[in-house]
């Protein structure tokens, strides 16, 4: 009897140990399920974006007159320095995948300079995989005023679907990291921030 009273004591802590694992393992649970569902709703609608980025434009109106241009080498560098800073926001971003324009590097030369074209950059963003073609042109009126400029079209319509431009007050590399991370924050990425 002694047995039996003792069994019937303990079986309502094994009920409460029960009950407690139950409470300790649903959270677990819905979380767990909210997890797979906010994967399975998420993935599909996070679809990457295939972007071709060219290389940029630029005009000195110092050099305006001359028969052949003679750009700074350090203008040069730094117009290949924000579109390469341009590529490394749009993939770290996740948004975006930069496609590899060197197999079009033979068209990409004949079509430049790209904002004089008027969309001539879309069947050769289209021909790299791309969605969208994206194009910069930096106007250097002076050592003290830049004005920067990006532009994208949709390869499968050629429309317009993004253009902004920022002012660089002048000439160092930081000023113009700065410009093209302004106008990737506040212009172009502003649509995704706000999702």
């Amino acid at each position: 009897m002694g047995g039996s009273a003792s069994a019937a004591r303990n079986r309502p802590y094994q009920k409460n140990r029960a009950t407690r694992a139950t409470w300790i393992l649903c959270p677990m649970l819905q979380r767990l399920l909210s997890l797979l569902s906010f994967l399975l709703i998420v993935t599909p609608a996070s679809a990457t974006t295939k972007a071709a980025v060219f290389p940029f434009d630029m005009r000195d109106a110092q050099q305006e007159g001359e028969l052949i241009p003679q750009y700074q080498p350090d203008d040069l560098r730094r117009l290949v320095l924000i579109a390469d800073e341009l590529k490394s926001l749009m993939q770290k971003d996740g948004k975006y995948e930069v496609v590899d324009l060197s197999a079009q590097a033979k068209e990409i030369e004949a079509a430049s300079p790209f904002q004089k074209c008027d969309g001539c950059e879309v069947p050769i963003a289209k021909e790299a995989g791309a969605d969208l073609a994206v194009t910069g042109f930096v106007d250097k009126l002076s050592d003290a005023l830049i004005s920067l400029r990006l532009v994208a079209r949709d390869t499968k319509t050629g429309e317009l679907t993004k253009t902004m431009s920022a002012t660089i007050q002048g000439n160092t590399d930081d000023l113009w990291l700065h410009g093209i991370r302004y106008l990737w924050k506040n212009r172009f990425n502003v649509e995704a921030e706000a999702k």
